[in-house]
């Protein structure tokens, strides 16, 4: 899939306002790489109150940006919105949209009734109904957009299940700050367990009953800077959230010299999006709760070997920075 991008052609990468997490720091980065490949391309901000909405950390990205209603909505222009902003494709006329699809479960929270009462119960369902989300079944995306960006493999799956159109492979790399780094020895390394307590923190939480005297550091409200000396001077990182898109923190923290102990939820079923070893993959359980125990404390006593599984892991993220603007060119650039 290739879009017909020319000197006229302009791109609004759509993003809210403020805000930083991983996925829209992806969105900041497309728009450096199709401006460094020459296409005039703007983040578009939405929900922002009139002041400076560029989060300090992206500004590294962008030089200008535009709001929704800066949108020059005509045809040969085009205007790329995640999957948890599906509205806002009904306020596009003319320019081309196209969906990248960073998370799908961000997706089924906001747009589909079951998944909303699972997750949010009535309160989630009621939301549901206020905002109309039924007039962004799938049905209709299908019936409405002509292109589709997946981030992962998960969300590929996901798409081709639904019969989605044009669908191309267009994934991330995670910041540039733990790219390269070098790693620390065993000798400076903790017994210590890393996790995000903002995914699957109820079951890390049941882990740590069975082990009180591990040592378990949740990554939180931290720095960039902070998040990364953690991961270098510790030995384990864990992850048993849902795993809605191909997440950076694994990756950072194998970049980091961490070994990687996940569920198989979401992407980290896929090997393409979490390519480590079956072996430090485990359904989430109680049943495997001690199972898990013994790997963690596998990889205490014996790091050195254990890292090791992971340096194929390693070496493919390391690689995603070149392969993304590849991809990037391959999809926009014109007789590339």
């Amino acid at each position: 899939m290739m879009f017909q991008c020319d000197d006229l052609t302009k791109i609004y990468v759509v993003c809210p306002a403020y805000a930083k997490t991983g996925g829209l720091e992806l969105l900041h980065q497309l728009v450096y790489a199709l401006n460094s490949n020459e296409i005039k391309t703007y983040i578009t901000y939405v929900n922002d109150k009139g002041d400076n909405p560029v989060n300090a950390a992206f500004q590294k990205y962008i030089t200008e940006y535009r709001t929704m209603e800066q949108i020059e909505d005509k045809k040969g222009n085009y205007v790329i919105i995640s999957e948890h902003q599906l509205e806002l494709m009904d306020s596009v006329k003319n320019a081309d949209v196209i969906i990248w699809w960073l998370s799908v479960d961000n997706y089924l929270k906001v747009y589909h009734p079951k998944t909303a009462y699972r997750l949010l119960g009535v309160k989630g369902f009621l939301w549901y109904v206020k905002h109309r989300r039924w007039h962004y079944c799938i049905s209709r995306i299908n019936n409405r957009i002509p292109y589709n960006l997946a981030q992962s493999y998960y969300a590929i799956s996901f798409l081709k299940k639904n019969n989605f159109r044009n669908i191309d492979y267009l994934s991330d790399y995670i910041n540039t700050d733990y790219l390269n780094v070098n790693c620390r020895s065993v000798k400076q390394r903790k017994n210590v367990v890393l996790y995000n307590p903002k995914k699957g923190r109820k079951f890390s939480e049941y882990l740590m009953t069975l082990e009180p005297e591990i040592e378990w550091v949740p990554l939180i409200n931290l720095s960039n800077e902070q998040v990364r000396e953690h991961l270098l001077n510790s030995k384990v990182y864990v992850d048993f959230g849902n795993h809605p898109g191909k997440d950076r923190f694994p990756r950072e923290a194998a970049v980091c010299g961490c070994c990687v102990i996940t569920g198989k939820n979401g992407s980290a079923r896929f090997s393409q999006d979490v390519t480590i070893p079956e072996k430090y993959k485990f359904e989430v359980s109680k049943e495997n709760g001690k199972s898990i125990i013994n790997c963690i404390k596998s990889c205490f006593q014996n790091y050195e070997e254990k890292s090791r599984d992971f340096d194929n892991y390693r070496s493919i993220i390391n690689s995603e920075y070149e392969k993304f603007y590849q991809d990037v060119k391959r999809i926009f650039v014109k007789n590339c």
